[in-house]
This record gives structure tokens, sequence and C-alpha cells, in this order.
């Protein structure tokens, strides 16, 4: 299954589910399509949530798709991918048939329980004491010398600087961003590691659309160690990264 945990107005998510009957000799090559281009989107465009293609097991050249979008847009952006084109192209003549079924909604809250069962890393508690520097809500779970961070989407912390120590960040979940003050952001995807020199102003947080979190932890500190608390990231900036 191809997922990404979002956030979204619940007036505006498109689920979409795609009725598909394949061709008996290509059934393979589809297969392997739709896995292929479900994967894809979900992990470039941030306005796919999820893209889930299943056999019907008693039926097994019938073809089901679940398809979440954050909205209209997103779906719209979606079908203009070049790797949805390449799809599109490589596989009609596989298919047989084709029924777009739209649906509503009916619990689109339940996306933020969806979130807490897939992920394997703990999300702790809120992030009370340092809720002052951060925009959104952001958990913390302490993990012996490491802590990991869990960010709602759009969640990112202030600007600020470490003093006399280098921080590390490994991201293990989701999509997000780190940057540093004059320089383009760089993409926090599960892997990313960061390392943050003493004295560099930056932020780091949610993408608009994706919950993400990291392991963090300081290395190389000294024993007047010190973080300082700056501005927050202001909309303008936030919305500009991509």
């Amino acid at each position: 299954m191809a997922t990404a945990m979002m956030s979204f107005a619940q007036d505006s998510l498109l689920v979409r589910i795609a009725e598909i009957e394949v061709h008996e000799q290509y059934l393979n090559e589809y297969l392997a399509a739709a896995h292929d281009v479900g994967s894809e989107s979900v992990a470039k465009e941030s306005g796919v949530i999820c893209i889930f293609p299943m056999q019907v097991k008693e039926q097994p050249y019938t073809i089901r798709i679940v398809e979440i979008y954050r909205d209209e847009a997103a779906y719209q952006s979606h079908l203009q991918s070049p790797h949805f084109l390449k799809y599109k192209q490589g596989t009609l003549h596989m298919v047989k048939s084709l029924r777009l079924v739209d649906t509503n909604p009916l619990a689109p809250e339940d996306m933020e329980l969806i979130f807490r069962k897939l992920t394997k890393w703990p999300i702790g508690e809120p992030n009370t004491g340092y809720a002052q520097y951060f925009v959104g809500n952001s958990y913390l779970a302490p993990m012996g010398a490491v802590t990991n961070v869990t960010f709602e989407p759009r969640c990112r912390n202030n600007w600020h600087i470490h003093h006399g120590a280098v921080q590390v960040l490994i991201c293990v979940y989701g999509h997000g961003w780190y940057q540093e003050w004059g320089k383009p952001a760089v993409e926090l995807r599960e892997g990313v590691v960061i390392e943050i020199p003493e004295d560099v102003k930056h932020w780091h947080g949610a993408a608009k659309d994706s919950w993400m979190q990291h392991l963090t932890y300081h290395k190389d500190a000294q024993p007047d160690a010190s973080n300082e608390w700056l501005e927050p990231v202001a909309d303008e900036q936030y919305n500009a990264v991509q």
C-alpha cells in the first residue's frame, strides 16, 4: 500500500475508487505498473494521501484502486504528473474497462488514528514545555540517548540556534523540511540525516500535508551549551518552501 499521513479540511478531501478490468494476457504487467505509480505518486506528490491497488480474490483480472487526495486541485495536479502520464499511456492497451466511483468520506478525522497505527515510532506526550517555540502541535518521546519528535502537518519550530553543540536529526517517518537562514530548504524523508553546525540559525518541521517524525540528539556538546529561540517561521516563509 502506498500511503502518506496528511492533514486536510474535511470538506475538501477527495476519495475515489477506480474499478478496472484488465485483459488476461497483460495482468502481470498491469499489476507492476499500478504498484509503481502508486508508490511514486505518494512519494513525490504532497497532495496524494493514498493510492492502494487491490485484486479481487475470486476475480484476479478485476482491480480496485482506492485513491485519496487532499483536494480537487491535488487530484488535477496528479493527472498531469510525469509518472501518472507514463502509467496511463503504458497501460491503455491493458485495460478492458474503467469506472471511477466518487465517494463521500464519513470519518476523515480518523486519518490521525491511522497514522498512529502505521508508525512504528512512539509519539509520546504533547510537547507542552516547548509549545511556545512551535507553530502547531508536536509530541516528545524520550528514547534514552535520543528523543523522537513528532510534528503534525504544518507544525514547525521557531528559528533557533544551538550554541556549543551540534544537533543531529534523523528523519524516521513522513515528510518535512529543514532550513538554514538564507539557504534553500532541505527535504526530510525517512532515512535523511542532518547535522546542524553550532551557531547556525535554522528551523525544522513537517510538510504542509504530512506528519513527520525525527530522532534528535546533540553531539560535541560543550559544558555551556544552550539553545537560543528566535522568531516563529512566518506563514509566508513556510508556504514558500518547496
